[in-house]
């Protein structure tokens, strides 16, 4: 499955005929082969009255990529970083809790993109790289351009105890780790894609 957030609304593209969720409050398209989805995202973002579009497909993969064919993408990694303790770091950044990422840049792989952009990002050094959680999708616009960004999640894990230097020229307000049930509280005003990287963690 794909999920592309549009701030805290989505379009996901499934396979035909798994989707089980009949909730009335979503709205549901069987994609013909024969059918050109590149303008889908540009008519969803304008129908603010419908809050998520499942699009179902024989060839979920094709589909997707025929979604985001024209809109530009830009690919990021970023970090779910636990401490000794087992704490999460959220950071508050743009009015909801995030979590460290930045721009794959030249000759990067993604391993070394997710701990470049957090060490700049919360200052912190003795990071260890754990294994992938999930890719999340999401859109903005930059300039004249509309853009799905792709970030890739890893594991992290924070080996010495080490204060946080938050990047505040990147918006970063305040950092805060998390216990279970601190977690479960902010998570509440964290962006989505942020909520899925921690239910992909299970």
């Amino acid at each position: 499955m794909y999920k592309v957030y549009f701030g805290d609304r989505s379009i996901c593209v499934v396979p035909a005929g798994t989707w089980e969720d009949l909730s009335s409050d979503i709205v549901y398209y069987a994609a013909q082969p024969s059918d050109d989805l590149s303008q889908l995202p540009f008519w969803f973002e304008k129908a603010d009255d419908i809050d998520s579009l499942v699009v179902e497909a024989g060839d979920p993969d094709a589909a997707f990529a025929q979604l985001i064919s024209a809109l530009k993408v830009e690919v990021a990694a970023g970090g779910l970083i636990r401490n000794r303790r087992g704490r999460a770091l959220l950071f508050w950044r743009r009015r909801a809790w995030d979590m460290p990422k930045g721009h794959q840049e030249a000759g990067e792989t993604l391993e070394q993109c997710a701990l470049r952009e957090v060490q700049e990002e919360t200052g912190l050094v003795s990071l260890k790289l754990g294994a992938p959680i999930c890719t999340t999708y999401h859109t903005y616009h930059n300039k004249s351009n509309f853009v799905l960004k792709e970030s890739h999640w890893f594991a992290m894990t924070l080996e010495k105890e080490e204060s946080v230097k938050v990047q505040t020229e990147e918006d970063i307000v305040k950092a805060a780790w998390c216990g279970p049930w601190r977690l479960k509280r902010l998570l509440k005003s964290a962006w989505p894609s942020v909520r899925d990287v921690f239910a992909a963690e299970q």
